[in-house]
């Protein structure tokens, strides 16, 4: 199982996803995760990128982004 979970992600719900599950992002901080959870509700995900991309490069929020989803009223 172990060697399935560096395979497999499902996506966390930006507006639901609690602390934990947050912090289970590959190479989530601290900080980075207080910001996710600053911004909710998000609204869509180009809120997201201009929200998380004031702490990280594009190319960072792009790859976060790989691991988050918006469930619309969140």
């Amino acid at each position: 199982m172990e060697r399935l979970a560096r395979y497999v992600y499902v996506p966390i719900d930006l507006n639901r996803a609690t602390r934990e599950e947050i912090m289970a992002v590959p190479g989530m901080s601290e900080r980075m995760a207080h910001e996710f959870e600053e911004y909710r509700p998000y609204t869509d995900l180009d809120q997201f990128r201009r929200e998380i991309g004031k702490y990280v490069d594009e190319n960072e929020v792009a790859r976060f982004e790989r691991y988050v989803t918006l469930n619309p009223g969140g």
